[in-house]
């Protein structure tokens, strides 16, 4: 494991969280390796070696969710729960259609190049940038290409209920909104004043909840797609882990 986290035992209930998140860790540690070795030397855009790529991706997110949460920053390990849950509609995504995922990448990073680009040439009047040399390689790329959305990406799979906890953790956490703002407040009956505290047991809970969540399906999704049997035998009894964890407090 690369990123383990050291002197967990379970005395509080948030502890069983941080334990099962370890746990996961290592089984997806152990898949990501599996799968680098199963995929060496395949084409760059191989579905398999995208599918490795997210579960490595996923690997490192959800340690670092799990690091975040035990210092109490409750925000930002949220938004790298919310990373988790995107990594999930890929891999079922991929899961589904792999050709067309990988595609849906491709326009994806297409699409981006052109739009940073267009915003040069249309907003940054003063920029240093040869605009000349800018326009050419921006009017090759098709304007028909797409960003991906998350939502359609969710609700094209099976995995659409989750897209309602990647919308909590966007308000809550990811994003600037009234809601994330407001943890940073603390109401009195004289009014308010500023705040800054470490995350309590429920909003680790909550945060480890759905991190873990979704690393599991990135971890059962690859490498059934991988074939992979016996990393996914692993999967099982984390699964029923989870299920038996108590309800956690909704985001």
């Amino acid at each position: 494991m690369r990123f383990p986290i050291d002197n967990i035992t379970a005395t509080a209930p948030t502890d069983d969280w941080f334990i099962l998140a370890q746990d996961t860790l290592v089984a997806l540690e152990a898949a990501a390796d599996d799968g680098m070795q199963r995929t060496r030397g395949a084409v760059n855009w191989a579905p398999a070696a995208v599918a490795v790529r997210l579960l490595l991706r996923a690997c490192d997110n959800l340690a670092a969710v799990s690091l975040l949460t035990e210092r109490g920053l409750v925000a930002e390990g949220r938004t790298l729960a919310r990373s988790l849950i995107e990594n999930s509609f890929a891999v079922a995504a991929l899961h589904r259609k792999p050709g067309e995922y990988v595609e849906q990448l491709k326009a994806d990073s297409e699409r981006s190049r052109r739009n940073q680009a267009e915003f040069i040439l249309h907003s940054m009047p003063d920029s240093e940038a040869d605009r000349s040399r800018l326009r050419q390689p921006v009017e090759r790329i098709d304007k028909s290409l797409k960003l991906i959305s998350q939502k359609a990406l969710a609700l094209d799979g099976p995995l659409k209920d989750q897209y309602l906890g990647y919308q909590r953790l966007s308000d809550d956490a990811a994003h600037v909104t009234a809601r994330s703002l407001q943890r940073h407040v603390q109401l009195t009956e004289g009014g308010w004043h500023y705040r800054r505290q470490a995350g309590t047991e429920e909003e680790n809970a909550a945060t480890l909840h759905y991190a873990v969540m979704a690393a599991l399906g990135v971890g059962i999704g690859v490498t059934e797609y991988l074939k992979a049997d016996g990393c996914n035998a692993a999967f099982a009894p984390l699964c029923d882990r989870f299920r038996a964890l108590p309800p956690v407090a909704t985001i």
